[in-house]
């Protein structure tokens, strides 16, 4: 069996796994299913500002997937299928942007409508998160390459970084995961939503890497292997200044 897990990470290349992944946000969430949900994450991102509630901090990097269970996204929730809407969502306080309160809300929203894999059950489209930032007027760009000095020159050259990961090269049954990848003032790199723990037990960020070459290889024990890295710039005038690499 373990040549049948390693099957899709060593022989199907990153640019069709994407192609896939775009063909099945073909599975549209209804809009009566994407208000309901507006409303529940409402109600529930307001109690969360209450005392004794504590699984979200407007303002702050979202550490802790698997303690936002209450929080829907197409037909599932944040905890099962949400780590790109998180990716997204640390990205940009990564850039010193502040979103409301209910910012979280709209962008589950936004990629319910467009992104959403399999009703959300995949996540998000990996090409639908670089299109949202780039409709956003940010300057980004995607690569799909696993060739060290490519990825370090994502690093280099953009403030932030949105990474997809196979968790294991040689099992699929481990998933995947997406995660934002912020640098420091020391020009680190550091993973949010890691699933790292303090010792205390709560959720806390990646420790910081020299490159993020270094800190995608950080994960997995050195097991994982990158599918695409965006990188992003803050908002500029120009929609267009930089190109989509696959």
């Amino acid at each position: 069996m373990g040549w049948l897990k390693a099957f899709i990470p060593q022989h199907l290349s990153n640019e069709r796994l994407l192609d896939i992944l775009d063909i099945l946000t073909f599975l549209k969430i209804s809009k009566r299913k994407i208000r309901a949900n507006r409303r529940a994450n409402a109600e529930t991102l307001t109690k969360a500002f209450s005392p004794g509630e504590s699984f979200y901090a407007q303002g702050k990097y979202i550490e802790n997937q698997p303690q936002w269970k209450r929080i829907r996204f197409g037909r599932f929730t944040i905890d099962y299928s949400g780590c790109e809407i998180i990716a997204t969502y640390d990205a940009i306080l990564s850039l010193g942007e502040t979103l409301p309160e209910q910012g979280i809300t709209d962008l589950i929203g936004a990629y319910e409508k467009k992104g959403a894999v399999l009703w959300g059950g995949w996540g998000v489209s990996p090409r639908a998160i670089y299109r949202y930032f780039r409709e956003k007027g940010y300057d980004a760009a995607m690569t799909c390459s696993n060739a060290p000095e490519d990825i370090d020159r994502m690093g280099e050259e953009y403030c932030t970084a949105i990474i997809t990961v196979y968790n294991d090269a040689r099992d699929i049954m481990k998933q995947i995961h997406t995660m934002n990848v912020s640098k420091t003032d020391k020009n680190s790199f550091v993973l949010h939503n890691c699933y790292r723990r303090d010792r205390d037990g709560s959720y806390i960020m990646g420790a910081p890497h020299a490159s993020l070459w270094e800190t995608i290889k950080s994960l997995g024990s050195g097991k994982a292997m990158p599918i695409c890295i965006i990188g992003i710039n803050p908002q500029s005038n120009s929609l267009f200044a930089e190109q989509l690499i696959l």
